[in-house]
């Protein structure tokens, strides 16, 4: 055999194991890649049967072969989330939620930014009691984000129904801050203050003060948009609240003439409450004046439904 030839089949046998090596990776990859797409396949036929249990399986099946196809995280929080009992603090309904938040942050952390999926998250957090746990977790995210003013208002809105009025007025004044031809966040600290001052949790100077805080937000509002339905409903009930400020003050007074003065201001409160009233009415009914309500003499009114 010639030398020439030896070498040429010499390299015919490396081009041969070198072609089946890359052939054996095709096969492997794949094969992978079909069954990836048979669990894909099958996990949505059993979510669109409304197995989302199975759905869940097939779905973590497909990710256990490829971990980096995204919306497959997505899809599989969509199934635990189906499965999570509103508001349920059972063994079962928890671990569904611990399952749908870890997907759906999972997938948040390869995309970067969903606004649809954040709300999922947002809701998971507030209606199955997770508040402590949203809190941290949007508060680690806003160290990364500063000025990310969803990220503010979800804490606002957290620290809030945690019933930690400081926190959420705090993060509620800094989104509005950051967006100040939005009147959507001046009308949320007005709504805030008000309820914090209606339920009376703290001492008078404390309530006159977030009363006042609640109205100069109300005003920045308005002036943005004179038409608010919400802004001018919750001026009147910000105006009734200095009402009741003003009649705490004249039982305490110590003259006739101070009482008297602090009754007549109490007066006026309402009167401008009333004119409040009357413009949310006339503005909610396309710019007919409806007839008023009568005004308890105490000034005080129901609890109204916030707008954020």
């Amino acid at each position: 055999m010639s030398s020439g030839h030896w070498i040429w089949r010499k390299w015919i046998k490396r081009t041969s194991w070198a072609l089946l090596s890359v052939f054996l990776v095709a096969t492997l990859i794949g094969c992978s890649s079909l069954k990836e797409h048979m669990a894909m396949k099958d996990g949505a036929k059993a979510y669109k049967a409304g197995k989302y249990a199975e759905a869940a399986k097939d779905y973590k099946q497909a990710l256990k072969i490829n971990p980096d196809r995204v919306d497959n995280w997505k899809y599989l929080a969509f199934c635990y989330w189906s499965l999570i009992e509103p508001g349920s603090t059972q063994p079962q309904d928890q671990q569904y939620t611990d399952e749908a938040l870890n997907a759906f942050q999972k997938y948040l952390s390869i995309v970067g930014k969903d606004d649809q999926v954040q709300d999922y998250i947002i809701n998971l957090y507030i209606n199955q009691n997770r508040l402590a746990d949203g809190i941290k977790y949007y508060e680690s995210l806003l160290k990364q984000s500063p000025d990310d003013t969803r990220i503010l208002q979800t804490l606002a809105t957290m620290y809030g129904k945690e019933g930690n009025f400081q926190k959420s007025l705090e993060y509620s004044k800094k989104k509005a801050e950051l967006t100040p031809n939005d009147p959507q966040g001046y009308l949320f600290i007005g709504a805030l203050c008000w309820q914090r001052s209606y339920n009376k949790e703290d001492p008078n100077d404390v309530r006159a003060k977030i009363v006042q805080d609640g109205m100069d937000a109300l005003e920045k509002a308005i002036q943005i948009e004179p038409n608010s339905f919400t802004g001018h409903l919750y001026m009147n009930l910000l105006y009734r609240q200095k009402a009741d400020l003003a009649k705490d003050a004249a039982q305490e007074a110590k003259t006739r003439k101070d009482k008297k003065d602090l009754l007549a201001q109490a007066d006026e409160y309402l009167q401008m409450a009333n004119q409040e009233r009357d413009k949310a009415l006339a503005i909610k009914n396309g710019g007919k004046k409806a007839p008023a309500p009568a005004v308890p003499a105490s000034g005080e009114v129901p609890p109204a439904t916030t707008q954020n």
